[in-house]
């Protein structure tokens, strides 16, 4: 059997502190996972598009106020429908009851399905990823200089490294897809 992974971290730690080094993003990592999260599970969508559940992560981040790293992963195994999940972390996330009924209104896409949300306790997360950046860097160069720690880092599986300066700072978003064999 084949399962075929998705995993999407966007915005990285760096991107929130306008990719700075050293002990500010140690101290931002070890913020971030003493925040609460919250989990958002779609099934029963069938396929989505990348670019749907690219829009759909986009959204949930909108609506958080104060939202320091989310995490999408797409988990489909031979024969099933695809499962999204979608985690963000830190403060002012969206309230878990109102998210199912937003996204079914916002993406017609999701009308029948499944969408379930539970907070994470803080701690209770995940380990934030930490990718330093040298912030004199052109955004191909911090690629480059991200997919070289990710290699480093034992990462593997198919990388896709997106960088994007704009007016809130650098919006760094990096894709591992993997297929596991069971």
């Amino acid at each position: 059997m084949f399962k075929r992974l998705g995993f999407f971290l966007m915005p990285l730690l760096c991107s929130a502190l306008g990719c700075h080094g050293g002990d500010d993003i140690q101290a931002r990592s070890a913020e971030l996972e003493a925040s609460p999260g919250l989990r958002v599970t779609i099934q029963g969508a069938g396929e989505l598009e990348q670019a749907t559940v690219h829009a759909i992560a986009q959204h949930l981040e909108s609506e958080a106020t104060d939202h320091g790293a989310a995490m999408v992963r797409v988990k489909k195994e031979d024969g099933t429908a695809p499962v999204v999940e979608i985690e963000l972390w830190g403060g002012n996330l969206p309230a878990p009851g109102s998210v199912a009924a937003d996204l079914k209104a916002k993406f017609p896409a999701l009308a029948a399905a499944d969408i379930t949300t539970a907070q994470v306790a803080p701690g209770q997360g995940p380990p934030m990823p930490i990718v330093a950046v040298d912030e004199d860097l052109s955004p191909a160069e911090a690629e480059q200089q991200i997919r070289d720690q990710l290699a480093a880092d034992g990462v593997d599986g198919q990388v896709d490294v997106k960088v994007q300066d704009g007016p809130e700072g650098r919006r760094i978003e990096v894709g591992v897809k993997k297929t596991e064999q069971h």
